[in-house]
């Protein structure tokens, strides 16, 4: 049968001139409420505040339980749960999804429609439209953890760290997808809902193949970022995909973003090399052809605002606003 014992640990200070304590562990008797640590400091006897239960059966003592290792185990779990959290932020890109659902949102309200009585409209195209943008971006880092192994800038994702498994990546990235085109399916019309499946096919499936292998995945990943305001348009509208308006929304995201998406391959030229990936700045060794692009579509942004001046969508203030802010654009791209 375990006799369970009391012991008392008592540190008392030998000398005053950096002596070691000694340590002295005493039997109190037979006790099976557990054992309790006291520490002696200056005569006095202070409790340490831990406790533990001993057990002992035959010549060897056995801890069998420890009460203050219960917070760091809570704590633990709360940093797991924390970690995991963030890991599937980071694996939906959760501040891109934020962006998709501003221009959604954008496109949405440029239609002007009546938005106190189309809520629940907007609410199912914003909300969709941000869980297929989390989808894509789950699947693009699940084809491409391997190569984001290599590359510095992406060497903290979650796929790539072990924080998630390649199995909780599909099914997280397979539930998003499933919900943010359900809730299109019946939130808004199908139009809306068939750009935004489109959406994960084009950035998951050929935008993600084509990264490999050409540098034209520049051009078709530039696609994805200008259909959400378009999707926020024919939200609006019932499905106007057609309407001069949405293309004129689709045509300005998608002008804004060659710019930026040039310069920022420039800047990680190197590391795009490290992981196998077809960009321009990594066929060329002076950087003229990416300057060169980053010029040619800031021209060519520079003339929606008269494009839709022209076409009477919207007023020719909207062509002057334009000048001031579209020469500082391209004062900038000069300089690149």
């Amino acid at each position: 049968m375990t006799t369970m014992m009391m012991w008392r640990l008592s540190l008392s200070k030998v000398g005053q001139h950096g002596k070691s304590p000694t340590v002295h562990l005493k039997r109190l008797g037979d006790d099976r409420s557990g054992l309790i640590f006291q520490q002696l400091k200056n005569g006095q006897r202070s409790a340490v505040g831990q406790q533990c239960i001993f057990s002992t059966r035959g010549e060897a003592n056995s801890v069998v339980g420890l009460a203050p290792e219960n917070d760091d185990k809570n704590k633990t779990k709360e940093t797991k749960s924390a970690s995991k959290t963030g890991a599937y932020m980071e694996l939906a890109k959760a501040k891109l999804s934020s962006l998709v659902v501003a221009t959604t949102a954008a496109g949405f309200i440029a239609a002007g429609g009546p938005i106190s009585t189309q809520l629940d409209v907007l609410g199912s195209a914003v909300v969709g439209t941000a869980l297929c943008s989390s989808c894509a971006a789950g699947w693009n880092q699940i084809f491409e953890q391997n190569r984001d192994s290599k590359m510095k800038r992406t060497q903290q994702r979650p796929l790539v760290k072990g924080t998630l498994t390649t199995n909780e990546a599909i099914t997280a990235t397979t539930l998003w997808g499933v919900a943010g085109t359900s809730i299109l399916a019946l939130g808004t019309d199908p139009v809306t809902t068939t750009l935004g499946a489109s959406n994960i096919v084009l950035y998951a499936g050929a935008y993600t193949y084509m990264k490999r292998f050409t540098i034209y995945n520049t051009w078709v990943g530039a696609i994805v970022g200008a259909v959400p305001p378009v999707m926020g348009w024919t939200a609006a509208t019932g499905g106007s995909f057609m309407d001069i308006e949405a293309m004129l929304l689709g045509s300005l995201l998608y002008l804004w973003q060659m710019p930026h998406f040039f310069a920022l391959s420039y800047m990680h030229r190197v590391d795009y090399a490290r992981g196998g990936f077809a960009m321009v700045p990594c066929l060329e060794e002076d950087g003229e052809k990416t300057a060169s692009l980053i010029v040619r579509y800031a021209w060519y942004l520079s003339a929606v605002p008269f494009v839709a001046t022209a076409t009477q969508v919207t007023s020719s203030m909207f062509a002057l606003e334009g000048i001031a802010l579209n020469a500082y654009a391209l004062s900038v791209a000069h300089k690149f």
